[in-house]
């Protein structure tokens, strides 16, 4: 990774430093093997409806700026009992992913949580993933959702640094944790336990997050605060003990440094070492042997945006005192691209044309325009609010944009660091060595291990010849070399859908063929979610009645579903009513193009995928799909992994009649199945099992519906491996009422009027965004994100237009 700081040393005596750094060197060794990386993701829309597509949008960071570690991004959904519904895989390239899951339509309205991490983040506390809830709506469901309107808080103390010393004046942070609604409005004021009586201090909220005061203890004094919010509600909170001696730190974060003082009372400490970091990129070092009633000063003109952690340690290495600032508050670095209106109306339907200037060194933009009565989460978190604070602190804070609004707060921000501890690592453990293991290799794309077997044994030194199917550019064959333990790596690879590949051992002959095997696994990978997903907030779910609402967004989007199945039934033609009637010949000549007559049975059931729309688009593995649609067929999960059973019996699952493990079809798309059949009874081809089985079929190249083409397999009879791809985004459907079919749509209420996640600038031309308006939006809320990492700055550009 590009380094954006450069290391700023300063000594605060005369003396040398000491050769000891293993502060130093923990540090270094988290940045160049467990680096932490950070995801914002923009969905288009705030809820959903069951049966939609979601998409969204988003950018990988570490250390404040763009991500060059991770190339695969995973994506999940689970609902609120920790079910996973569904998972996706995705590229990132230059830190950028862009895609879409389909929500399956039989999904119960409640609300579900959207996981998303990288292989790197897999490695690493759970905490720093990616989870947000969805709630997702179903209008046939016996329940519904309602918003909770309930508010709760509680609150907590944070002297300055973890110190509190007696005599010591110590700057305060209250902090407040909101369950539901936060207090409009908040205030307080500090007792002596033993005087409640009487008001040491008052202090009044911020915002509905922290609040601040400063006080000095005296010895053996308990103080309490007492909090009343703008409904009543009063609560009380010890402050902690205030200890007799011990070192405290004082920060002062300005424009143009930031200023450290450090006490200490009664202490015997020989020297100090005074370390800096933004994420886990060390920026200042210091030595301290004699402290001085005056502030040291770390220069921030080689600095950026973000929060700095300060930590003093003594001679030992022991942490003494810690504390979080933000760097530049005051000077927010952001770049705006110029957006200039060719084409503006606000009429029902109206056409939008506006014009976006490039920014040097961005080469792309993602470019979104939303009805502002739908999107409102951007008004709780944004690009800013999630690269600068929520990628750091991962505790619970109300509109964490506030920070890095123009109207911002920079004493309120800083008393919410106070409120904080650093928690993207622990001094202690990694000074110690104590790191996590490492699952998931950062390894680039796709990429697979592989080992190969000639008699069960490894087989070192051997060159293997491979046959790819299925690649757009036609059949491909390779080679590759096995290791001394008889392995291999196939690493860097681009490609969507499941590829499958046979195999021989270069020179081996039948016998030697029919002993060998090959076995792979992904370098990275899915890993299954360890912790307990966070408290649903905001929502009921309560029994529907007949006389049961839905929010007026859900009524917009089921209003616009029927007004384009009406669009839809108008320009189907009538000639796909008389293809209906020919789909079972197309059924049966297709099972027979593809079924040698071993693989066959008078009691099968055949599903075509080539001749008609199975809308199995949105199950990640084909088995969970024919859950409940052959009688007799259940699935179950073994391991994880979707099994079939016919009648209480495992059955046999075979992949273009050749046995295989059920493990084999996850990720296995169903745009490349061509048909499955199951067969309930009978002994199935040579395996001799007579315990049915499901039988998988995929589609030969540009596979016409009643074409069949010999595989590579079928003639050589060769082993054969899949490989899972990356999964397909949908498009994003487009609404342009310059066609004249579409604008006899009776309804338009799209909160997303434009989504583009890859607008490419070309630096002498500005890239075009072209929309038509709804129904009844009268203003547009404008989104524009990227990243500049030669300046290491974000561009965003959000302006509510006209």
């Amino acid at each position: 990774m590009k380094r954006i700081i450069t290391f700023c040393f300063l000594l605060a005596s005369f003396s040398h430093i000491h050769s000891q750094q293993s502060a130093d060197k923990a540090l270094q060794y988290i940045n160049e093997n467990l680096s932490q990386e950070n995801l914002y993701i923009l969905t288009d829309k705030d809820l959903y409806l069951s049966g939609e597509a979601l998409w969204f949008n988003a950018l990988v960071f570490r250390n404040f700026t763009i991500s060059d570690l991770s190339t695969n991004f995973f994506i999940e959904l689970y609902d609120k009992n920790k079910k996973q519904i569904l998972r996706k895989r995705f590229p990132i390239f230059n830190g950028v992913v862009q895609g879409s899951f389909q929500i399956p339509e039989s999904l119960s309205e409640d609300i579900y949580f959207v996981r998303a991490y990288t292989p790197m983040m897999s490695n690493l506390s759970e905490d720093f993933q990616y989870i947000k809830q969805i709630p997702i709506y179903n209008p046939s469901s016996p329940k519904k959702l309602v918003t909770d309107k309930s508010s709760s808080w509680s609150a907590t103390v944070h002297p300055e640094g973890n110190s509190f010393i007696v005599g010591n004046q110590s700057k305060i942070a209250i902090r407040l944790h909101n369950i539901g609604i936060p207090p409009s409005q908040w205030e307080g004021y500090i007792i002596e336990k033993d005087h409640p009586e009487k008001k040491i201090t008052t202090f009044k909220g911020l915002d509905e997050n922290v609040g601040v005061f400063s006080l000095t203890p005296e010895k053996d004094k308990i103080y309490e605060a007492v909090i009343t919010d703008n409904n009543g509600l009063q609560k009380s909170v010890a402050l902690p003990k205030a200890s007799e001696k011990g070192v405290s730190l004082q920060v002062i974060s300005e424009k143009e440094n930031i200023r450290y003082k450090i006490k200490n009372t009664g202490e015997n400490i020989p020297y100090y070492t005074v370390i800096a970091n933004m994420g886990d990129q060390l920026v200042y070092k210091a030595k301290v042997n004699q402290l001085k009633d005056s502030f040291q000063a770390i220069p921030t003109n080689q600095l950026i945006n973000g929060v700095l952690q300060l930590t003093v340690f003594d001679d030992k290495e022991n942490v003494l005192v810690s504390r979080m600032c933000f760097v530049m508050p005051q000077n927010l670095n952001i770049s705006f691209p110029e957006v200039k209106s060719e084409t503006l109306s606000t009429e029902k339907r109206g056409f939008n044309s506006f014009n976006v200037k490039a920014i040097k060194d961005v080469p792309s933009y993602s470019i979104a325009v939303f009805d502002p009565e739908d999107k409102k989460s951007l008004l709780n978190e944004n690009l800013l609010s999630s690269l600068w604070l929520s990628s750091v602190i991962k505790s619970k804070i109300d509109r964490p944009t506030q920070y890095f609004s123009e109207k911002r707060n920079i004493d309120a921000l800083d008393a919410l660091l106070i409120s904080e501890q650093w928690k993207m690592f622990d001094w202690k453990e990694i000074i110690s060595g104590k790191h996590p293991e490492i699952i998931n290799n950062a390894s680039k794309y796709i990429s697979y291990k592989g080992k190969l077997t000639v008699n069960a044994k490894p087989a070192p030194q051997q060159s293997l010849i491979m046959f790819v199917e299925g690649d757009k550019s036609g059949n491909q064959v390779f080679q590759v070399e096995t290791d001394s333990n008889g392995e291999f790596l196939f690493d860097n690879m681009i490609f969507e859908k499941p590829i499958k590949i046979t195999y021989q051992v270069n020179g081996a002959n039948a016998a030697l063929k029919s002993r060998t095997n090959v076995y792979v696994h992904p370098a990275n990978t899915f890993i299954p979610l360890k912790k307990e997903l966070p408290t649903i907030e905001g929502y009921q779910l309560v029994d529907r009645t007949s006389d049961s609402s839905q929010p007026a967004e859900i009524n917009k989007i089921i209003a616009a579903q029927k007004a384009k199945k009406e669009y839809d039934e108008k320009i189907i033609t009538i000639e796909e009513v008389k293809l209906k009637a020919k789909k079972k010949n197309l059924k049966d000549e297709l099972n027979n193009k593809l079924s040698s007559p071993l693989y066959r049975s008078m009691s099968e059931i055949v599903f075509d995928f080539v001749n008609e729309n199975q809308s199995a688009a949105g199950s990640q593995n084909i088995l969970q799909w024919l859950q409940g649609r052959a009688a007799g067929l259940t699935i179950n999960y073994e391991n994880g992994v979707p099994t079939p059973y016919i009648r209480q019996a495992k059955a046999n699952v075979y992949l273009d009649e050749m046995l295989t493990d059920a493990s084999t079809l996850t990720g296995l798309s169903a745009d490349n199945i061509a048909m499955v059949k199951i067969i309930k009874d009978g002994a199935i081809g040579m395996s001799g099992g007579g315990s049915g089985g499901v039988l998988i079929y995929t589609k030969r190249g540009d596979m016409k519906p009643v074409a069949k083409a010999n595989t590579l397999s079928e003639m050589v009879n060769l082993n054969f491996f899949v490989m899972e791809g990356y999964n397909e985004s949908e498009g994003y459907p487009d609404s342009d009422y310059g066609n004249s079919e579409l604008s006899k749509i009776t309804s338009d209420y799209r909160p997303v009027l434009y989504w583009n996640p890859n607008v490419e600038i070309d630096p002498t031309t500005p890239a075009k965004v072209d929309f038509y308006n709804n129904d009844t939006a009268k203003k547009f809320r404008f989104i524009i994100m990227g990243f500049d990492a030669e300046k290491y700055t974000p561009v965003y550009y959000e302006k509510l237009l006209p």
